[in-house]
């Protein structure tokens, strides 16, 4: 789930996981097994929900699922957001996004 609007240049990554099993139907509160919970943009691991600054701009939170040609990206759980994507770039067959909006 990446924020594009958030004021840093590059977003803010909210949530990550990767390495999702191909039969998981959805994602609650405890991921499926051999997911990988990534890093998000505050350094912490697993979901940090939204919370645009108070009379800031909408926010747009993509949350974006990809479908890859490789069962693992083999990365470890530390590996921030943008290198997570930049790996995987190589290996999407294609992808489902759904943006939410948020503002205080």
């Amino acid at each position: 789930m990446l924020d594009p609007d958030a004021p840093t240049g590059a977003g803010f990554w909210h949530w990550v996981t990767r390495d999702n099993p191909a039969a998981a139907t959805g994602l609650g509160s405890t991921p499926p097994p051999g997911t990988v919970s990534g890093t998000n943009s505050a350094g912490a691991t697993g979901y940090l929900g939204p919370c645009p600054g108070s009379g800031d701009i909408t926010h747009h939170y993509r949350i974006t699922v990809y479908a890859l040609d490789t069962p693992t990206l083999g990365l470890p759980a530390t590996t921030p957001a943008g290198v997570t994507t930049f790996t995987m770039s190589g290996h999407i067959l294609g992808y489902a996004r759904i943006t939410a909006d948020a503002r205080r």
